[in-house]
């Protein structure tokens, strides 16, 4: 009688290797034959962050000039500079002013609040999402200015009057639509020449005469602005400029003496 097989008899360590090389191999074919592929790891955000949007509004039409601030726009994480920025998922234009500074042109988009993303070209790689990159957009008003009221007259009248002196520049908006009418740096004035009215210096936004120099009376629907002039404008010419928040600007020609 043959002995039974002891429990304790010696197995084939080889036999074991061999089956992992050959599903190894055969792994490697697949690979190779594109029937799957090893998934690459995902990029966390990695250095590009938005930490500041100015101006943070801006109208509904778009074409605002926005200084985006942050990390990682020329070396992240990803080893990538910036690819793309955008505005709620609107691609906006852009030029990348060092690492941590982007100027883009906001896109049209309806009136809200958006996110400003900042992507770098690998799109694993991109800002997150925080109240620090919000950019509002506002409807653009309509209004309907129908000229200056005395005592200032409308071009291609030259207002003549003593320089140092407050000027009430009345006009109307056919309604009252509030104060805060005027767009960013007006009203505003600029030295001209006094024969044909070329600029002769920058626009300066325009000093008011006291806290309160915008008022509007609701009997003769008219706003009033009082235009406080300097005395160091004798002898001088200067075009007074009316910028309003539906992007309209109106002005008046003076000759000071």
């Amino acid at each position: 009688m043959s002995p039974s097989p002891s429990s304790n008899a010696p197995r084939h360590p080889r036999r074991g290797l061999r089956g992992r090389l050959a599903a190894l191999a055969g792994a490697v074919l697949l690979a190779t034959a594109g029937l799957f592929t090893l998934a690459a790891p995902a990029h966390a955000t990695g250095g590009v962050s938005v930490t500041g949007v100015s101006p943070s509004q801006g109208p509904t039409s778009g074409g605002t000039s926005v200084t985006i601030t942050g990390t990682g726009f020329l070396d992240n994480d990803c080893l990538a500079s910036a690819g793309h920025v955008y505005f709620d998922g609107n691609q906006a234009s852009f030029t990348i002013n060092g690492d941590t500074s982007i100027t883009a042109t906001a896109p049209a988009h309806a009136a809200g609040t958006v996110d400003v993303v900042v992507e770098a070209i690998d799109a694993n790689c991109h800002s997150d999402v925080t109240s620090a990159d919000h950019y509002t957009y506002v409807s653009t008003p309509s209004y309907s200015f129908t000229g200056f009221f005395s005592p200032v007259h409308n071009p291609p009248t030259v207002n003549t009057m003593n320089a140092g002196r407050a000027v009430p520049v009345k006009f109307s908006l056919s309604g009252n639509q509030g104060l805060d009418i005027f767009n960013s740096g007006y009203p505003a004035s600029q030295q001209v020449t006094c024969d044909t009215n070329a600029p002769l210096s920058p626009v300066e936004e325009t000093s008011g005469a006291g806290q309160s120099s915008l008022s509007y009376d609701s009997g003769s629907d008219t706003y009033t602005y009082v235009w406080k002039t300097d005395s160091a404008w004798s002898n001088t010419c200067r075009t007074f400029l009316l910028g309003l928040k539906d992007n309209s600007t109106h002005n008046a020609n003076f000759k000071f003496s």
